[in-house]
This record gives structure tokens, C-alpha cells and sequence, in this order.
């Protein structure tokens, strides 16, 4: 049974995990929505309800967006996050890469895998 908010979208984006405020991994996602995201980690080993920062990387180094996350589920594959206390901009940034409009993280828009 599907348990999610909202829908999730094939995208791609570079990322930088952080747990406690480090930097521990670079990853990319695999799908985006607005309530979180799976990121393909491989077999890292995130414990289910860890807290993290997903940082999704901008154009030329740039920092882009950073997002508090709550891990929901991990395997072999990689980890589902939830997104926790997402700000109002963070989710009209993230609204705009999903349905469309202007993204303004360091003036790149995401890889979308999805056509239409």
C-alpha cells in the first residue's frame, strides 16, 4: 500500500548527505517529491528514523538547497527519506522543479528522466 503524500518524480540530482552537521556522502537521487526523496546511497549504512541534511548541489560548486530529513527505509538499492520542518520557500523551490516554473537553486534546473 502506498503510504507517500505526494508523487514521486524521476529526477536526478548530485547530492551531499550530512549527519550532526558533517559532510559524510555524496550520492544522487533517484526520485524527488515534495514529501522526500530515494537516494541511491548503495549499502551505506543509514539506520531507519536517523536524522540527516540532504544538500542537493547546485551549478559551478555552488551550495544549493539544504534539506532536514528523517531516513524512512534503506536497502541494498539505496535510502527513502522523509522530509522534516521544510520551509515555505524550500517547498515552492521544490514545487517548481516538479510541476514546472523557474527553479532558483544556483540558477540550475534538475535532469528530469521523466517524459511526457
Amino acid at each position: 500500500m502506498e503510504h507517500r503524500c505526494s508523487v514521486r518524480k524521476p529526477m536526478d540530482f548530485q547530492l551531499l548527505l550530512y549527519r550532526q552537521g558533517l559532510p559524510i556522502q555524496n550520492a544522487v537521487s533517484s526520485n524527488i517529491g515534495l514529501g522526500g526523496m530515494f537516494i541511491s546511497t548503495g549499502a551505506c549504512a543509514w539506520r531507519k528514523n536517523e536524522y540527516l541534511e540532504v544538500e542537493i548541489l547546485g551549478s559551478n560548486g555552488k551550495p544549493g538547497m539544504k534539506l532536514p530529513a528523517v531516513v524512512v527505509h534503506h536497502s541494498m538499492r539505496g535510502t527513502g527519506v522523509v522530509f522534516d520542518a521544510v520551509t515555505g520557500e524550500q517547498r515552492r523551490t521544490l514545487r517548481a522543479w516538479l510541476y514546472g516554473g523557474s527553479p532558483e537553486i544556483a540558477g540550475e534546473e534538475p535532469h528530469s528522466r521523466a517524459v511526457a
